[in-house]
């Protein structure tokens, strides 16, 4: 029989067939040929990888990923976190969180022994004095007062060493866990593809593959506590831990196995909704007093998939997800945090900073006492005494990024296992050979070119926040689409 394509090339069968059916049939090629996607074999692996149409161009000259970012300067956002980091560091050297089990000192044991030893004399004392005080009736009064006192005061002390003591051991302090005194730790806990990894990073304010970057993968990467110290602040700690509920580590024992009240607050991530174990945990949080954040991940690929596959607009969408998860879930409305890790700067993730780091909110209050706006008294005595004022500052202002440039932030790869590193308006490139080059794009409006052969629009980034796989369109129909995958 005569085949679809028979059928729609050939003029003379098309009366042959209601015109229903024939309108269906061309809707039908004309939506498969517009899902259709280039497949791409992967080449072998040899030196002439950069003969590759979409890199013959390029001059591979550059330094490594790594050594180019520690050239690139400090943004505005990591200048104004270290300054974050450095007060919330001095305001945790001050005094520990209440919650943290404290072990009982060698002074505070010997406390506890004066105690005991002035109660015995003071009674011993009171014993013999007592008859001759028969007739003061007020003095006895006033002495046996004193000495309820004091064993109300030793009882006290008693039973707050005893309740320590009984803390440590019971949840004893994780020997990974090597420093808790005069540091910040906040622990980052979830299953595996809850993107906890990549949060990691944003938190850190941490460029793609720049020297401590986490690790990410839709696998379980997290195999044992791992530390990410915040750069130039070694002080502030986020340690990414494995999910419980597994042989390695039990739901039954997960806080006490992660040491989790020696942290000075939790993060609980989930990319969807919280399971069972998840909020057990976070009644045992509450139950010592633990300060944690609920944290809701992916929420930009909720917010995309709802408006393509219902219409719905983004507040209807996260609407949705905060009702779910408050009502059905029991989550507080203070402790939730809808977050997107690929657009750090959108939904809960400021609000979670700041609530993480307090100091951030006292840099960006024009009115705290540590910030002049420019042109104020204060600010021009800031200049007089040659200090800086915050928003008199040339750096204040961060740079501004097109649509289509925000989206291709990040880390990419092709199918000659080239890996692309998109930082502002340049790309770092580099080969499965090591070979690495540095190209800056080129903008018409809001399309961005690659070496002036293809390029990439608003639709090409809003596709590849769903799929994963950007398609940059060839200039010239002459040649194959360009096709990265994204890699973080």
């Amino acid at each position: 029989p005569p085949s679809r394509h028979h059928y729609a090339s050939t003029p003379s069968l098309w009366p042959e067939m209601p015109s229903e059916l024939l309108s269906a049939l061309f809707k039908r090629r004309s939506d498969v040929d517009s899902a259709a996607q280039t497949w791409e074999s992967k080449p072998a692996e040899s030196s002439a990888d950069a003969a590759a149409s979409h890199l013959a161009s390029l001059t591979f000259d550059a330094p490594s990923a790594q050594e180019w970012l520690k050239q690139l300067e400090q943004s505005p956002e990591e200048d104004l976190l270290a300054d974050a980091l450095t007060d919330g560091l001095a305001e945790r050297e001050k005094s520990a969180p209440s919650h943290v089990p404290r072990a009982v000192q060698p002074e505070e044991a010997d406390r506890l022994k004066q105690l005991v030893a002035e109660l015995a004399a003071l009674q011993q004392q009171f014993s013999q004095e007592r008859e001759s005080l028969g007739a003061a009736r007020e003095e006895l009064k006033v002495r046996q007062a004193d000495i309820a006192s004091r064993e109300a005061e030793l009882e006290a002390e008693k039973a707050e060493q005893k309740r320590r003591e009984e803390a440590r051991r019971n949840y004893p302090q994780p020997a990974w866990l090597d420093k808790v005194e005069g540091c910040i730790n906040i622990a980052v806990v979830g299953n595996s593809g809850v993107g906890k990894s990549l949060l990691i990073n944003r938190l850190r304010r941490l460029r793609p593959q720049a020297e401590g970057w986490a690790p990410v993968g839709v696998n379980e990467t997290t195999m044992r506590p791992t530390v990410y110290p915040f750069p130039n602040q070694p002080g502030v700690r986020l340690w990414d831990l494995p999910g419980a509920g597994t042989t390695a580590v039990p739901a039954e024992t997960y806080l006490q196995d992660m040491g989790l009240r020696y942290f000075d607050r939790v993060l609980v991530v989930t990319a969807g909704r919280f399971t069972e174990m998840e909020g057990a945990l976070r009644s045992e949080l509450e139950r010592h007093k633990v300060p944690y954040c609920m944290v809701r991940s992916k929420v930009d690929q909720d917010v995309s998939n709802n408006r393509e596959d219902n219409f719905a607009e983004k507040h209807q969408t996260l609407k949705q997800i905060r009702e779910d998860l408050e009502q059905n879930h029991g989550v507080e409305t203070h402790s939730l945090y809808l977050i997107s890790s690929r657009e750090p700067e959108e939904y809960d993730m400021p609000r979670m900073m700041a609530d993480l780091f307090p100091g951030l909110k006292r840099e960006l209050d024009p009115t705290a006492p540590v910030f002049h706006p420019a042109g104020t008294a204060q600010a021009l005595a800031c200049q007089a005494q040659m200090t800086p004022a915050a928003w008199n500052d040339a750096w204040a202002m961060p740079i501004a990024l097109s649509v289509t440039l925000s989206g291709l932030q990040g880390r990419w790869r092709d199918a000659y296992n080239a890996f692309y590193l998109v930082q502002n308006d340049h790309c770092h490139v580099t080969l499965s050979t090591g070979a690495h080059a540095l190209v800056q794009f080129s903008q018409d409006a809001n399309v961005v070119w690659w070496c002036m052969r293809w390029y990439a629009d608003e639709q090409a980034v809003l596709n590849a926040s769903r799929s994963r796989e950007l398609r940059w369109t060839p200039a010239n129909l002459q040649d194959q689409p360009l096709i990265w995958w994204w890699t973080d």
